[in-house]
Protein backbone atom coordinates (compact mmCIF):
# COMPACT_ATOMS: atom_id res chain seq x y z
CA UNK A 1 0.00 0.00 0.00
CA UNK A 2 1.81 3.52 -0.80
CA UNK A 3 0.97 6.47 1.69
CA UNK A 4 -1.09 7.94 -0.95
CA UNK A 5 -3.68 4.91 -0.77
CA UNK A 6 -3.67 4.95 2.96
CA UNK A 7 -5.84 7.52 3.27
CA UNK A 8 -5.51 8.80 7.10
CA UNK A 9 -7.45 11.60 8.74
CA UNK A 10 -3.98 13.00 10.21
CA UNK A 11 -6.58 15.22 12.63
CA UNK A 12 -7.05 12.22 14.22
CA UNK A 13 -3.63 10.54 14.65
CA UNK A 14 -1.91 11.55 18.20
CA UNK A 15 1.78 13.20 17.25
CA UNK A 16 4.66 10.73 18.50
CA UNK A 17 5.99 12.43 21.69
CA UNK A 18 2.44 13.61 23.29
CA UNK A 19 1.84 12.26 26.52
CA UNK A 20 -1.43 11.81 28.52
CA UNK A 21 0.21 13.61 31.42
CA UNK A 22 -1.96 14.87 34.30
CA UNK A 23 -1.68 18.96 34.45
CA UNK A 24 -0.13 19.94 37.35
CA UNK A 25 -2.61 20.86 40.11
CA UNK A 26 -4.94 19.76 43.12
CA UNK A 27 -7.08 16.69 42.67
CA UNK A 28 -9.59 14.61 45.20
CA UNK A 29 -7.31 10.73 44.87
CA UNK A 30 -8.79 7.52 46.15
CA UNK A 31 -6.64 5.36 47.27
CA UNK A 32 -6.61 2.05 45.78
CA UNK A 33 -4.11 -0.01 46.71
CA UNK A 34 -1.57 0.06 50.09
CA UNK A 35 1.86 -1.98 50.10
CA UNK A 36 4.11 -1.74 53.62
CA UNK A 37 7.41 -1.78 52.49
CA UNK A 38 8.65 -2.89 55.61
CA UNK A 39 12.50 -3.49 54.87
CA UNK A 40 12.46 0.31 54.37
CA UNK A 41 9.81 1.71 56.16
CA UNK A 42 7.40 3.20 54.18
CA UNK A 43 4.19 2.79 52.69
CA UNK A 44 3.47 2.79 48.80
CA UNK A 45 0.16 4.01 47.88
CA UNK A 46 -1.49 3.64 44.39
CA UNK A 47 -4.42 6.38 43.45
CA UNK A 48 -6.43 7.55 40.81
CA UNK A 49 -8.36 10.61 40.23
CA UNK A 50 -12.10 10.06 42.09
CA UNK A 51 -13.70 13.94 40.58
CA UNK A 52 -13.41 16.52 38.56
CA UNK A 53 -12.61 16.48 34.96
CA UNK A 54 -9.73 14.13 35.30
CA UNK A 55 -11.69 11.41 37.15
CA UNK A 56 -10.47 7.96 36.54
CA UNK A 57 -7.33 9.07 34.55
CA UNK A 58 -4.80 6.32 35.42
CA UNK A 59 -7.80 3.71 35.01
CA UNK A 60 -6.30 2.68 31.67
CA UNK A 61 -2.98 3.16 32.03
CA UNK A 62 -0.59 0.37 32.73
CA UNK A 63 2.18 2.05 34.42
CA UNK A 64 1.42 2.39 37.94
CA UNK A 65 4.79 4.67 38.89
CA UNK A 66 2.70 7.18 37.09
CA UNK A 67 -0.05 7.34 39.66
CA UNK A 68 2.12 6.10 43.01
CA UNK A 69 3.53 8.20 45.85
CA UNK A 70 4.92 6.71 49.34
CA UNK A 71 4.92 8.00 52.75
CA UNK A 72 7.78 7.06 55.43
CA UNK A 73 6.66 5.87 58.67
CA UNK A 74 10.32 6.35 60.39
CA UNK A 75 10.37 8.37 63.43
CA UNK A 76 12.14 10.96 61.65
CA UNK A 77 9.46 11.15 59.10
CA UNK A 78 6.44 10.65 61.44
CA UNK A 79 5.46 14.27 61.19
CA UNK A 80 4.97 13.91 57.94
CA UNK A 81 3.06 10.99 57.67
CA UNK A 82 0.85 12.71 60.79
CA UNK A 83 -0.07 15.37 58.12
CA UNK A 84 -1.07 13.17 55.60
CA UNK A 85 -3.59 10.95 57.78
CA UNK A 86 -4.83 14.32 59.18
CA UNK A 87 -5.83 15.12 55.46
CA UNK A 88 -7.34 11.71 55.20
CA UNK A 89 -9.19 12.06 58.01
CA UNK A 90 -10.58 15.44 57.19
CA UNK A 91 -11.92 13.73 53.68
CA UNK A 92 -13.61 10.64 54.79
CA UNK A 93 -16.05 10.63 57.51
CA UNK A 94 -15.68 7.07 58.08
CA UNK A 95 -12.29 7.17 59.18
CA UNK A 96 -10.92 8.36 62.48
CA UNK A 97 -7.74 8.34 63.57
CA UNK A 98 -7.82 7.93 67.51
CA UNK A 99 -9.54 4.10 66.37
CA UNK A 100 -7.55 3.27 63.58
CA UNK A 101 -5.94 -0.32 64.13
CA UNK A 102 -2.59 1.03 61.54
CA UNK A 103 -3.55 -1.63 59.09
CA UNK A 104 -2.84 0.07 55.96
CA UNK A 105 -5.60 -2.09 54.42
CA UNK A 106 -7.76 0.50 56.60
CA UNK A 107 -6.45 3.30 53.44
CA UNK A 108 -7.85 1.94 50.56
CA UNK A 109 -10.80 3.46 49.17
CA UNK A 110 -10.51 6.45 51.20
CA UNK A 111 -9.65 9.46 49.56
CA UNK A 112 -7.28 12.74 50.15
CA UNK A 113 -6.30 15.58 48.17
CA UNK A 114 -3.25 15.81 46.46
CA UNK A 115 -1.58 18.02 44.94
CA UNK A 116 0.57 17.66 42.06
CA UNK A 117 3.84 19.06 40.72
CA UNK A 118 6.08 18.80 37.54
CA UNK A 119 9.53 17.68 37.32
CA UNK A 120 11.76 17.99 34.18
CA UNK A 121 14.68 15.98 34.75
CA UNK A 122 17.28 14.14 32.84
CA UNK A 123 17.00 10.19 32.76
CA UNK A 124 20.02 7.63 32.79
CA UNK A 125 20.52 7.71 29.25
CA UNK A 126 20.94 11.56 29.46
CA UNK A 127 17.44 12.21 27.91
CA UNK A 128 15.65 15.35 28.68
CA UNK A 129 11.89 13.79 30.62
CA UNK A 130 8.83 14.94 32.57
CA UNK A 131 7.21 13.59 35.14
CA UNK A 132 4.50 14.43 37.67
CA UNK A 133 4.69 14.04 41.32
CA UNK A 134 2.70 14.16 44.31
CA UNK A 135 4.09 17.22 45.85
CA UNK A 136 1.42 17.73 48.66
CA UNK A 137 -1.38 16.80 50.45
CA UNK A 138 -4.47 18.38 51.56
CA UNK A 139 -8.30 17.53 52.32
CA UNK A 140 -10.81 16.40 49.54
CA UNK A 141 -12.89 19.84 50.50
CA UNK A 142 -9.74 21.91 50.42
CA UNK A 143 -8.59 20.99 46.61
CA UNK A 144 -12.55 21.25 45.71
CA UNK A 145 -12.67 25.23 46.83
CA UNK A 146 -9.54 26.03 45.44
CA UNK A 147 -7.65 26.45 48.84
CA UNK A 148 -4.01 24.87 47.82
CA UNK A 149 -1.02 26.21 46.01
CA UNK A 150 0.28 24.48 42.21
CA UNK A 151 3.99 24.29 42.86
CA UNK A 152 6.31 26.09 40.35
CA UNK A 153 7.79 23.55 37.90
CA UNK A 154 10.52 21.57 39.20
CA UNK A 155 14.13 21.64 37.26
CA UNK A 156 16.82 18.68 37.81
CA UNK A 157 17.93 18.27 34.09
CA UNK A 158 21.62 18.33 33.66
CA UNK A 159 22.01 22.20 33.44
CA UNK A 160 18.57 22.76 34.78
CA UNK A 161 17.88 25.49 37.38
CA UNK A 162 18.19 22.81 40.26
CA UNK A 163 20.77 20.90 39.44
CA UNK A 164 22.08 17.95 41.67
CA UNK A 165 24.32 18.99 44.77
CA UNK A 166 28.03 19.13 44.16
CA UNK A 167 30.92 19.24 46.93
CA UNK A 168 32.04 22.86 47.18
CA UNK A 169 34.98 24.06 48.84
CA UNK A 170 33.99 25.93 52.23
CA UNK A 171 35.16 29.68 52.46
CA UNK A 172 37.09 30.60 55.42
CA UNK A 173 35.55 32.99 57.98
CA UNK A 174 35.93 36.56 57.30
CA UNK A 175 37.06 38.55 60.49
CA UNK A 176 34.36 41.53 61.80
CA UNK A 177 35.03 44.79 63.32
CA UNK A 178 35.18 42.94 66.56
CA UNK A 179 37.68 40.36 66.21
CA UNK A 180 35.52 37.54 66.07
CA UNK A 181 34.95 35.75 62.46
CA UNK A 182 31.79 35.41 60.20
CA UNK A 183 30.59 32.80 58.10
CA UNK A 184 29.58 34.50 54.73
CA UNK A 185 29.62 31.40 52.55
CA UNK A 186 25.94 29.86 51.18
CA UNK A 187 24.49 27.90 53.83
CA UNK A 188 23.68 24.69 52.76
CA UNK A 189 20.31 24.23 53.50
Amino acid sequence: MSFKSKNTNWTEVNAAGTSSMIPAGGYVAKILSVEDVESKEYLKFTYDIAEGEHRGFFETDDRPYTHQFIRSYKSTAEAFMKQFLDCVEASNGNFNLSTWDNDPNGLVNMLVGVIIQREDYTNGSGEDRARMNVEGFASADNIRNGRFVVPEPKDTRNGGETPEPTQAATPEPTPNADGGSVYDGDIPF
